[in-house]
């Protein structure tokens, strides 16, 4: 619907409308109609569609890789008896193994998204 509306207004402003009645009667501001009229006259043949407003990057994402060795080294502190799993000694372990150390909300964001944050709850007694 909105690439319509696009489109109509640039077809009324190339049949000799002024800009002002085009984008106002469309309800529409002034930078809304001279942004597509910029969009038109760039040769685009997909003028009219919106463009992704996703960052081409992502610099404090981590890599695959990075995430990968966060969860290998929370399972293998879990398979110990009694080694603590959280966030520093995932960190102390990455520490020793020598790896670059992502920050403690790094490491719990990955925890979170996949699943292993494992909240303890102990039941009153006498129940």
């Amino acid at each position: 619907m909105e690439q319509n509306i696009r489109k109509t207004a640039i077809e009324r402003y190339l049949k000799g409308e002024n800009p002002k009645s085009i984008y106002s009667d469309l309800k529409r501001s002034k930078e809304w109609f001279f942004k597509w009229l910029r969009r038109y006259k760039s040769g685009d043949p997909h003028w009219y569609k919106g463009k992704s407003r996703v960052p081409y990057r992502q610099p404090n994402a981590i890599s695959e890789i990075e995430k990968q060795r966060i969860i290998s080294v929370r399972h293998k502190l879990e398979s110990e008896k009694f080694a603590q799993i959280g966030t520093s000694a995932i960190k102390w372990e990455l520490r020793k193994s020598g790896y670059p150390l992502p920050s403690d909300s790094t490491i719990h964001r990955v925890l979170k998204r996949e699943g292993l944050i494992k909240k303890n709850f102990i039941r009153p007694q006498g129940r």
